[in-house]
C-alpha cells in the first residue's frame, strides 16, 4: 500500500490516555486474512454522535505498542488514503480516540484526528506496516444516534452495537433501548400532515390518517421529532379513514391531545411500534413555511407535497405564492452583478416594500424590497450588490452556497437554497415554472418564464472531458472488474466540477471488453460520490455507454426515443465525445441514471422503492416471504428503511395472478417498443434483466434500461430461430410462466387489445418505413464525423455506414431490421401468422 498520506495532529496529547508509554515492545508481523490479528484492534466507532459533535474511532492495545506510526488507518472509501497514527506509545490494555472529520472541518484543539467522516454502512481498517491487522464493518442500523458500534468484550468480543464509552470499557447496548428504523409498507396509520408554522400564530399540529380497513389504537404507538424521545400516543381508537390532529406543543393546553415538542423548520415526525419507527414524515426548510403544511397527496400515499393545511381533512396541494423567489444567479458572467427574481403569482397587486429578504451568509438583518407595486404575472429582478448598480437592489451578495428568505410581517413566507454546483457562472437556479415549488438548474431568463437547462441536447454532439491522475486512470483500466470509483474532475457544456467519482460499468459487457484487447469500457459518473449534494445540471449520477454490440452507435438512442414517444418515463440521453486528460477516448452515449433525480421527474409520488434486479428474484417468481431469498433485486432507494413489504407482496401477488399491483398500461407501452425490437436483452429474455421496478403505494412500474442489443442482437438461448419474427403475445425465449408480469397481464383479452393498438400506432408511426430510415439518417448524419474520429471504436467507420442498412457479422442492420420486423408483427396482428405459441417460449418452438 502506497502514497499514505499523514494525520493532521493537535499538539495536545490525550494524557489520560498516553501518560508515561515509553520503552515498550511491539508485536510480530500478521496475516491480512484476519480480523483482529494484531497488539492494536479496532475497538469502538461512533459514527453517528448525537451531541452534534464529531464522529470517533477507539483503538485498544492487546499489548505494550512502542509506536503507532508503523500503523495507519482508513475508512471504506476509495477517496481516502490511509492515515498514519502518531509517533506515541500504547500500554496493554489502554485506549486511543481519533475524532473522524472532513478535511474542511476545524481540527479539535485537543486530541487526535483523521480527516474522513463515518458513515452509516461503513468500515474501518487498520494496517501495520501495508499489512491489514485489524477490520471494524458495520451496516446501517447498528451504529445508529446514541449509539457505537464495537467489540465487546474489549479487544476481543463480538462486533456488536454498544453504548458509546469514549477512552472507556466497552459496554454493550441496552436491548430495550435500541431503537431501528423499518418503514412498513403496510402500515395502518400513517402521519399524514404537519404545520410547524401556523399562520395564526396557533399551535403546531400533526394530523393522523387511518389508512387500514379496521380500526386502529393510538395507544399501541409512540411518536417524536428529530430532537425528542418518543412519547406516548393518546387511548384512542380511530376507524378506518379516520383523521386525528395532535398538537405538538410543550404548552398545557388543557384537554387538546399533545405531545411535548415543537416542530422545527426542518424536521422529522416519526411513529413507533415496539420499539421499531415503522412510519415517518420529514420535511425540509422551505416545505413548511408560514401558512402552508407538509404531508402526503392523496391521503396517506407515499407521495409528499407542501399543502394548504386542511386540519382533520383531506389535504390539498397549495399554490405557491402569491410572491415567490423564481430565480437566482448566484456568480454572474464577466464579474456582472448577482440578482434574484420575484414573481407575483396571485391575482392581486403586491406592494414589495410590504416584504423583506435576508440571506444566509451575510451577519446582517433584513432588507426592505423597494417600493415597487408588482402586476400579477409580473417579475422583478433585484440586484444583491455590495453598491448601488442604478437599479433594484439589496445591500449584500449571494454566496456559491446560499440561502435566500422572503419575509412578511416577520414570518419567512417563500424560501429557496442552493450549493455551489446550482449556481456555477452562466447559470442560474429556481423554480422549474414560474408557479410550483419544484428547484432546478436554470439557463438565466432575467424577467421572464424560466427555462431548464437540460445537459441533453439531441441534436449536436457535446464535448465531456475528466481530468484523472494517470494512477487513478491506469488503475481504472488495469482493474475494470473491481468497478472501484476513483477521483476526477469532470468538465462540460462550460461547467466544471472537481471530486466527482467515475468507474467502469456492466455485466457481461464489462467482462466481453476486460477479456478483449480495448479498454473501450462502459462508465459511470457519480457526481455526488465525495462532494454531498454535488450535482452537474441537476444530475447526481450518469453514465458513459459505449455501444458495445451495436456498430450503428443508435440502438439504445432509438430504444429510448421510441419509449418516451410511446408515453414510458425514459432516461434522457445524448452523444458525447469523451475525452480523458485531453485526448479524445471516444463517441459514447451520455445516459442519465434512473434515480432519486429520475423519478422526481417523471412521478408525482418520488418516495417509492426502486429496484433493479437482475439474478435470484429478477424473474418475479415468488420464493418465499423472506426477502434475503431474493438475492439479487438490488433495491436502489430507501435502502436504510423499507421493509420490501410492497416487493414482497408484489411478488407474491403475481404468483396468484394478480395485476392490480402492475401499472398495467405503462407496462403495455414498454412491451409494445420491446417487443417491436426484438430486445430479448430485458425482463422477457432468458437473462430476465436490464429494467428497474418502481414502487407507487404497491402499484409497480416497469422503467426501461440499456437497449444497445435491442434490434434482434440478442440471441441468447435463441439460436436457430429468427428472432425478428418474435412472438408478439408471447415475447419471451423461455416459459411465459416464467414471466409472471408478462403472463398476468396479457392473460386478460382487453389488455392484449389494448397492447395490439400500441404495436399498430408504432407500425403505421415512427416504425413506418420511409419515417424510420428518416430518422436512422438523421442521427447517422449528426454522429458521422465523430464515429469516423472514434480511436476506440469496436468497429469502425465502414461497419457503421453498413449497420445502418445491412448486417455486420452477428448484427441486423437497422433499416434491414424493421422493415422484416414490421411486415411480420402485421401479419401476427392480422392472424396469418401465430401471434403466440404453446406457452413454452418463442426460441423453443
Amino acid at each position: 500500500m502506497t502514497n499514505k498520506r499523514f494525520v493532521f495532529y493537535s499538539l495536545t496529547l490525550i494524557t489520560s490516555l498516553l501518560s508515561g508509554c515509553s520503552g515498550l515492545t511491539e508485536d510480530s508481523d500478521t496475516s491480512t486474512e484476519v480480523t483482529n490479528s494484531g497488539a492494536l484492534v479496532i475497538n469502538e466507532i461512533v459514527a453517528s454522535a448525537s451531541d452534534g459533535g464529531s464522529d470517533w474511532i477507539e483503538l485498544y492495545a492487546t499489548e505494550d505498542i512502542n509506536d503507532l506510526s508503523i500503523y495507519s488507518i482508513v475508512d471504506d472509501s476509495s477517496a481516502h488514503e490511509p492515515q498514519t497514527l502518531p509517533a506515541v506509545s500504547l500500554l496493554e490494555g489502554q485506549f486511543i480516540v481519533l475524532q473522524a472529520i472532513d478535511e474542511t472541518d476545524t481540527p479539535p484543539e485537543n486530541g487526535y484526528y483523521v480527516t474522513f467522516k463515518l458513515g452509516s454502512d461503513d468500515a474501518v481498517t487498520l494496517y501495520k506496516n501495508d499489512v491489514q491487522v485489524s477490520q471494524l464493518d458495520w451496516e446501517e442500523g447498528e451504529a445508529q444516534q446514541g449509539f457505537s458500534f464495537g467489540l465487546y468484550e474489549d479487544g476481543t468480543g463480538e462486533a456488536q452495537t454498544l453504548s458509546p464509552t469514549q477512552g472507556m470499557t466497552n459496554q454493550p447496548a441496552d436491548a430495550t433501548t435500541v431503537v431501528t428504523t423499518l418503514i412498513d409498507e403496510d402500515v395502518a396509520l400513517r402521519i399524514n400532515e404537519v404545520v410547524a408554522k401556523s399562520s395564526d400564530g396557533g399551535e403546531d399540529w400533526i394530523e393522523l390518517y387511518v389508512t387500514s380497513s379496521s380500526s386502529v389504537y393510538l395507544g399501541d404507538y409512540q411518536i417524536s421529532d428529530d430532537s425528542n424521545e418518543p412519547m406516548s400516543l393518546p387511548d384512542v381508537t380511530l376507524a378506518s379513514g379516520e383523521f386525528y390532529r395532535i398538537y405538538a406543543s410543550t404548552d398545557d393546553l388543557g384537554d387538546a391531545p399533545t405531545v411535548g415538542f415543537k416542530l422545527g423548520s426542518s424536521d422529522t415526525v416519526s411513529l413507533y411500534s415496539n420499539n421499531v419507527i415503522v412510519e415517518q414524515l420529514a420535511w425540509k426548510k422551505g416545505q413548511a413555511l408560514i401558512g402552508h403544511s407538509y404531508g402526503r397527496f392523496p391521503d396517506g400515499s407515499d407521495a409528499t407535497h407542501i399543502l394548504t393545511p386542511t386540519e382533520t381533512a383531506q389535504n390539498v396541494i397549495a399554490t405557491h405564492g402569491p410572491l415567490v423567489i423564481n430565480e437566482v444567479v448566484a456568480s454572474a458572467e464577466n464579474d456582472g452583478y448577482d440578482w434574484f427574481e420575484l414573481y407575483n403569482n396571485g391575482s392581486t397587486n403586491i406592494h414589495l416594500s410590504d416584504y423583506q429578504v435576508i440571506d444566509e451568509s451575510d451577519d446582517i438583518a433584513p432588507v426592505t424590497l423597494p417600493d415597487v407595486e408588482l402586476m400579477p404575472g409580473e417579475f422583478i429582478t433585484i440586484y444583491a450588490v455590495d453598491e448601488d448598480p442604478n437599479d433594484y437592489y439589496v445591500p449584500f451578495k449571494l454566496g456559491k452556497t446560499d440561502e435566500l428568505n422572503l419575509i412578511l410581517n416577520d414570518d419567512v413566507v417563500d424560501y429557496i437554497d442552493w450549493d455551489e454546483s446550482d449556481v456555477v457562472t452562466g447559470f442560474s437556479y429556481g423554480l422549474t415554472n414560474d408557479s410550483d415549488f419544484t428547484q432546478a438548474f436554470l439557463t438565466p431568463t432575467k424577467g421572464r418564464a424560466n427555462q431548464v437547462a437540460s445537459a441533453f441536447s439531441p441534436d449536436v454532439v457535446n464535448t465531456l472531458s475528466i481530468t484523472i491522475t494517470d494512477d487513478n486512470w491506469q488503475d481504472i483500466l488495469d482493474n475494470p472488474l473491481d468497478e472501484e470509483y476513483h477521483e476526477t474532475s469532470i468538465t462540460f457544456n462550460g461547467v466544471t466540477l472537481d471530486s466527482v467519482a467515475i468507474r467502469t460499468k456492466g455485466g457481461s459487457s464489462l467482462t466481453s471488453v476486460a477479456r478483449s484487447s480495448s479498454d473501450r469500457y462502459s462508465f459511470k459518473v457519480d457526481v455526488n460520490e465525495y462532494v454531498s449534494g454535488q450535482r452537474l445540471f441537476g444530475l447526481k449520477k450518469f453514465t458513459l455507454q459505449n455501444s458495445f454490440n451495436d456498430p450503428s452507435y443508435m440502438r439504445e438512442v432509438l430504444a429510448y426515443d421510441l419509449m418516451e414517444e410511446m408515453g414510458v418515463p425514459s432516461p434522457e440521453h445524448a452523444y458525447v465525445n469523451f475525452y480523458v486528460n485531453g485526448e479524445l477516448f471516444g463517441l459514447y452515449l451520455m445516459v442519465e441514471a434512473i434515480d432519486s433525480e429520475f423519478l422526481e421527474r417523471h412521478f408525482a409520488n418520488s418516495n417509492g422503492d426502486l429496484y433493479k434486479p437482475d439474478g435470484v428474484g429478477s424473474d418475479l417468481l415468488w420464493i418465499d416471504s423472506d426477502i434475503s431469498s431474493y438475492t439479487d433485486i438490488n433495491l436502489q432507494t430507501n435502502e436504510d428503511i423499507t421493509d420490501n413489504g410492497a416487493f414482497l407482496n408484489f411478488v407474491e401477488q403475481l404468483d396468484e395472478g394478480a395485476t392490480d399491483v402492475v401499472n398495467v398500461d405503462m407496462l403495455l407501452r414498454y412491451m409494445s417498443v420491446s417487443t417491436a425490437l426484438s430486445n430479448l436483452d430485458s425482463y422477457h429474455g432468458t437473462l430476465a434483466h436490464n429494467y428497474y421496478l418502481y414502487d407507487q403505494d404497491g402499484v409497480f412500474t416497469l422503467l426501461p434500461w440499456d437497449f444497445n442489443e435491442s434490434f434482434g442482437t440478442f440471441t441468447r438461448d435463441c439460436n436457430g430461430v429468427d428472432i425478428r419474427e418474435l412472438y408478439i403475445d408471447e415475447p419471451v425465449s423461455g416459459a411465459l410462466s416464467d414471466r409472471p408480469l408478462l403472463a398476468n397481464v396479457f392473460a386478460d383479452q382487453d389488455n392484449l387489445e389494448v397492447y395490439h393498438q400500441y404495436l399498430t400506432q408504432l407500425i403505421e408511426g415512427p416504425l413506418a418505413s420511409d419515417t424510420f430510415t428518416t430518422r436512422v439518417n438523421e442521427i447517422a448524419d449528426l454522429i458521422r464525423e465523430h464515429v469516423e474520429n472514434d480511436p476506440t471504436s469496436f468497429y469502425g467507420s465502414a461497419a457503421f455506414e453498413q449497420n445502418l442498412t445491412s448486417s455486420v457479422s452477428q448484427f441486423f442492420g437497422l433499416t434491414e431490421f424493421m422493415n422484416y420486423r414490421i411486415n411480420n408483427m402485421t401479419a401476427q396482428l392480422n392472424g396469418t401468422l401465430p401471434s403466440a405459441g404453446n406457452g413454452s417460449g418463442f426460441c423453443s418452438r
